[in-house]
C-alpha cells in the first residue's frame, strides 16, 4: 500500500520517464526513476539519461549515487525492474537488491508475459517491500508506453507456445545443472526453500538422493526460528515400510528395494533427530511424515496458499543419473490457476493420506 504524500514522487518519476531517449528505432519503454530517503529526493533519472540504452535504475543507482549508502531508501520506478541482462550487465532488480534499498514502488509490470512479475518476485524474495502506483497513475504509465506494450504483446503471440503463460509456468530446468544457470539466487534446494515466507511442503522419494542434508536443516532452523515466527514446514517421504512401493520405485533410481528402504529410513531418522534438537514451539511447526503412494514427482510447495505461491516439481526419467532429473515451476495466477490448483491439491491430499512419524515408527 502506498503511503500518504508519495504521489508527488510518483508523478516526478513519470515526468522523468517522458524524457526517455531510445537508442534505436525499435520500441523501447519510457522509464523514470526517483530515489528518496525520508522526504529528500537523492536522485532521479530516465532511460538513456546520460548514455543511450542505459536503464533508468542503473543511471540513478550507479552513475548518480554510486558512492552513496542507499539502505532505507525508497525507489519509485515507472516500470518493473528487469531481471535479465546480457553479460556482463547486471539486471536492475539485482542492483536494487545489492544496494539494500528498503522499498520499491512500481508504476507498471513488464508487459512481456515471460517476465511479468519476476522483478517483483525477486525483490520480495530478497526482503524488499514492493508496492504499486495507484490505478490512475498506473494507467498514465501504461498509456505512455502503449507502443512498447503492443510490441511486446505482438512478440508474445509468436514466441510463447499456447498455454504456457496461462498455466503459470515460470521456469523449466532441463537438468539439475540448470538451477545454477537459470536460478542463480536460489540454485540449491536450501536456498530455494529459504525464499518462502510462510510455509514449505516438501514431498520427495528420499532426501538422501543428492541433497545437502545439513544445509536444508540449517535453512529450516532459520525459517522456523524467532519468537514471533509462524513459519511451518512439512517434509513427507515415500513410506519405506511398504515393500510394493520400494519395488516400484527402486528400478527408477537404479537401486535395490532393500537399499532404497533403508536409505529412506535414515533420512526420516535424521529429520526426526533434527526436529528433537529444536525448541518445543519450533517442533510444533515442523511435521515429518511418510506418504503411501508414488508421487507425480518430487515437489517443493512454497507459500502455496498465498498469492506469491509457487510449486517446483522435479522428476527423473527411468534409470538415468540423478543430475539429469528435470524440473518445472508453476506460480499462482489470479487469471488462470487451474494447473497450480490441480498440483497443490493433489500433493496436499498425498501428504494428508500419509502419517506423521517418529524414529521409533520407522
Amino acid at each position: 500500500m502506498t503511503k500518504r504524500g508519495e504521489v508527488g514522487y510518483m508523478k516526478l518519476a513519470i515526468r522523468e520517464a517522458r524524457r526517455s531517449r531510445a537508442e534505436d528505432d525499435r520500441p523501447h519503454p519510457y522509464v523514470g526513476v526517483v530515489v528518496v530517503r525520508g522526504n529528500e529526493v537523492l536522485a532521479s533519472a530516465c532511460r538513456g539519461d546520460l548514455l543511450p540504452g542505459d536503464h533508468a535504475e542503473y543511471t540513478a543507482l550507479e552513475k548518480k549515487l554510486g558512492s552513496d549508502k542507499l539502505v532505507g531508501c525508497t525507489v519509485y520506478t515507472t516500470l518493473e525492474p528487469c531481471t535479465t541482462r546480457s553479460h556482463p550487465k547486471i539486471p536492475c532488480a539485482d542492483r536494487l537488491i545489492q544496494r539494500r534499498v528498503d522499498r520499491v514502488v512500481i508504476g507498471a509490470l513488464d508487459p512481456d508475459q515471460r517476465i511479468t512479475g519476476q522483478g517483483v518476485l525477486r525483490l520480495r524474495r530478497a526482503g524488499i517491500a514492493v508496492d504499486l502506483f495507484p490505478p490512475e497513475l498506473m494507467s498514465e504509465v501504461e498509456e505512455l508506453n502503449r507502443d512498447f506494450i503492443r510490441d511486446r504483446e505482438a512478440g508474445m503471440a509468436t514466441t510463447v507456445p499456447p498455454g504456457v503463460a496461462e498455466a503459470g509456468i515460470t521456469g523449466f530446468y532441463p537438468s539439475r545443472d540448470f538451477y545454477a544457470i537459470l536460478r542463480k539466487e536460489a540454485a540449491t534446494i536450501d536456498r530455494y526453500v529459504s525464499t518462502a515466507e510462510h510455509t514449505v511442503i516438501m514431498v520427495s522419494i528420499n532426501l538422501m538422493t543428492g541433497l545437502p542434508f545439513h544445509d536444508l536443516c540449517e535453512c529450516l532452523k532459520t525459517k522456523l526460528g524467532g519468537i514471533e515466527s509462524t513459519f511451518t514446514a512439512t517434509i513427507s517421504l515415500l513410506d519405506p515400510r511398504r515393500p510394493e512401493l520400494m519395488a516400484a520405485m527402486a528400478p527408477v533410481l537404479n537401486r535395490e528395494p532393500v537399499d532404497l528402504a533403508e536409505s529412506i529410513r535414515r533420512s526420516v531418522r535424521k529429520l526426526v533427530q533434527f526436529k528433537q534438537t529444536l525448541p518445543e514451539q519450533m517442533q510444533s511447526r515442523l511435521d515429518v511424515r511418510v506418504h503411501p503412494s508414488l508421487p507425480f514427482g518430487s515437489a517443493i510447495l512454497l507459500d502455496h496458499a498465498h498469492t506469491s505461491g509457487r510449486i517446483q516439481i522435479e522428476t527423473k526419467p527411468y534409470k538415468v543419473g540423478l543430475q539429469r532429473s528435470f524440473a518445472f515451476e508453476v506460480a499462482r495466477r489470479s487469471e488462470s490457476g487451474v494447473l497450480f490448483e490441480t498440483l497443490t491439491t493433489a500433493y496436499e491430499k498425498l501428504v494428508a493420506d500419509g502419517q506423521s512419524v517418529g524414529s521409533e515408527d520407522i
